[in-house]
């Protein structure tokens, strides 16, 4: 008996890194932008594009691009391997066939969402105004200032 309910307690353990991205802790090393979409199409291949065009806004605030499709695309392509992706797209509650994207803090809760089209300009500016991103604009001078 006590080895049944030891081996279940360990597989909750083990089984709920998961289905949570990233794991759960206090505060995460980067913050994350969660893009949900039902296929690699034009939405994702334009955020993926706007992405690189905005890597050095990206890289300064710590944020970290994720893509998610339903027809099995993840970039980085490792996602699938390392999470259960039905689980999240559970956990974050995106409605099936639609695209979704969330910004998540470095203190893992959801900052924002959105559709289908990032502004990116909006998203830098509302991360700015986090106090911990404030806190990190003080100490060092972005590296992206013309």
């Amino acid at each position: 008996m006590i080895h049944k309910v030891l081996a279940l307690l360990v597989s909750c353990l083990v089984s709920t890194a998961a289905f949570g991205y990233p794991s759960h802790g206090q505060y995460w090393p980067h913050r994350s932008v969660l893009y949900f979409a039902p296929t690699n199409d034009d939405h994702v291949k334009q955020f993926l594009l706007e992405a690189l065009m905005n890597e050095c806004e990206l890289e300064d605030r710590d944020i970290v691009t994720l893509v998610i499709a339903e027809d099995g695309f993840t970039q980085p392509a490792w996602l699938k391997e390392e999470f259960d992706l039905k689980m999240l797209a559970k956990l974050y509650q995106v409605k099936q066939g639609q695209h979704t994207a969330i910004l998540l803090g470095k203190d893992g809760e959801e900052k924002h969402r959105w559709g289908a089209k990032t502004d990116w300009q909006f998203i830098n500016n509302l991360i700015d105004q986090m106090p911990m991103r404030k806190r990190e604009m003080q100490q060092k001078p972005s590296p992206c200032a013309i």
